[in-house]
């Protein structure tokens, strides 16, 4: 797909012209696109920035941001997202890039005042840092830069690995987005998720540019947030997040006619799906991705609840998956065939850690339903062994929550072992107006579990630490988990 092409058509087709995109403080309509990327072309060249240079971008949910992803996919350069750096007594933190980045760039959020002829000034919102090359360093070749967007893996489960993708390939597999759910230049996209992560940017971002439809990047998306956004801009289409999810349950007082709601990360627990899915029409879709393949699966809106509560539905256009099991009827782990999958891995520095192979392990557990469809299990690599038994940590999670008074639960394994095995603690967040103790908690898990199943400790949150994709942070909890029992101990 030839990327530059299509936005000069959407940018002049009659459908798409007034359509734009807001954060809520600026509008960009589809027909200023021409004019407003020559300023950022102007900009860039003005801080030495050349074509070949592959840049490092922190991304804000902002008009901004997206204005200048779509100059960098316009122009093939390489880049890589990052989430913004942290900011604390007016100091930035800043988040280490990859040494083959020529530059960092930072997009500043836009204050109200700022918001007067903000397409004129453009570069103040765009700042750009270069950085030191230390020439002992050999960095990728222009050719292996060009036309590549990097990304980084979560590290939830271990060390974090820079994840390279073409741009052919990520707008491709957008374009199975914009088919599986049937986005057209009249939808109204609410984007609530960040575009750094290639949830939002892959799922939802590229989709909606596809087809020319308006955007509502929201910065920081909270419940009332979300609800004034969405009394204003009237979206058809949304991305959410798990939490958010179940926030609008309690901030929804009356149905919403959605055309798709798409949510990723961590599955919604059946129970709180049965309560939001009428709320929006009853067209709430979970979808299954990753960093490495993007979306690879979902369900239509018109399958059954059942269908859309426990499966992952279909593969996306072109995308196959096999599970490897010893029995039948057993779990197996998940693979992928992607045709527009990413390249492979690198290292910090630019070298390449691992090629990417025509089936990728997704890490995950999966069967098959009564019908075909793949049901997700858990995470492969999510057990342990205590005393002598295969423990499946989200087993463990899934009888916690059917406890009266547990709403959410995370299982996690410590490096230190007890009289069962490798030591086990669990987050629970705590249903609303319940009161109970975490001595409760597990006494009543030791009712419903195998005694070696049973977790050596829990721990009542009033939320999970959650990743970009909206799924629990698992380097947090374990760090939390590992001084919860040496103060115990």
């Amino acid at each position: 797909m030839n990327f530059a092409n299509h936005i000069t058509k959407v940018t002049q087709a009659s459908a798409s012209q007034e359509n734009y995109l807001t954060d809520g403080k600026v509008t960009c309509r589809y027909a200023q696109l021409p004019e407003i990327l020559a300023v950022i072309d102007r900009h860039l060249a003005d801080q030495g920035i050349q074509p070949t240079d592959c840049l490092a971008i922190e991304c804000i949910n902002s008009v901004p941001s997206a204005l200048l992803l779509i100059y960098l996919l316009v122009k093939r350069m390489g880049f890589m997202l990052l989430p913004p750096s942290e900011h604390a007594d007016k100091s930035s933190v800043l988040k280490p890039i990859p040494q083959f980045c020529h530059y960092r760039i930072t997009i500043l959020p836009m204050q109200t005042k700022d918001s007067v002829d903000w397409e004129r000034d453009l570069g103040k919102f765009i700042k750009v840092e270069a950085r030191f090359h230390d020439q002992s360093v050999t960095s990728l070749s222009i050719i292996e830069t060009a036309g590549k967007l990097f990304t980084r893996t979560s590290g939830s489960m271990g060390e974090a690995k820079i994840v390279v993708h073409s741009h052919e390939n990520v707008l491709s597999s957008a374009n199975n987005c914009v088919n599986k759910y049937q986005f057209t230049s009249e939808d109204r996209m609410a984007i609530p998720v960040p575009i750094f992560h290639m949830y939002g940017f892959g799922a939802e971002f590229l989709p909606a540019l596809l087809v020319g439809g308006s955007m509502d990047l929201q910065e920081n998306s909270n419940l009332l947030k979300y609800l004034d956004r969405e009394r204003r801009f009237l979206p058809t289409i949304a991305f959410i997040t798990p939490n958010l999810c179940e926030m609008l349950i309690r901030g929804w007082k009356t149905p919403r006619p959605y055309k798709v709601i798409v949510t990723s990360g961590q599955r919604i627990r059946e129970d709180l799906f049965r309560v939001f899915d009428p709320l929006c029409g009853n067209r709430l879709v979970n979808q299954y991705g990753s960093t490495e393949m993007g979306p690879i699966a979902a369900c239509d809106p018109s399958d059954s609840l059942d269908l859309r509560m426990t499966t992952i539905g279909r593969p996306m256009a072109g995308v196959a998956l096999r599970i490897d099991r010893v029995n039948e009827a057993d779990s197996g782990d998940l693979y992928c065939c992607h045709p527009y999958g990413f390249d492979g891995y690198m290292d910090e520095a630019g070298n390449w850690l691992h090629r990417a192979e025509q089936w990728h392990r997704t890490g995950d557990s999966a069967k098959s339903d009564a019908q075909g469809s793949i049901v997700v299990t858990g995470r492969a690599d999510s057990s342990v062994n205590r005393s002598g038994y295969l423990v499946l940590l989200t087993d463990i999670e899934k009888a916690l929550e059917t406890l009266d008074s547990v709403s959410q639960a995370v299982v996690v394994p410590i490096n230190s072992e007890s009289i069962q095995g490798q030591k086990l603690v669990a987050f629970c967040v705590k249903k609303p107006d319940v009161q109970c103790t975490d001595v409760e908690i597990r006494a009543a898990s030791a009712k419903i579990l195998p005694k070696y199943a049973v977790p050596d400790a829990v721990m009542l949150v009033g939320s999970l630490p959650l990743l970009p994709s909206g799924k629990p942070d698992q380097q947090v909890l374990k760090a939390q988990a590992e001084v919860l029992l040496d103060n115990v101990s």
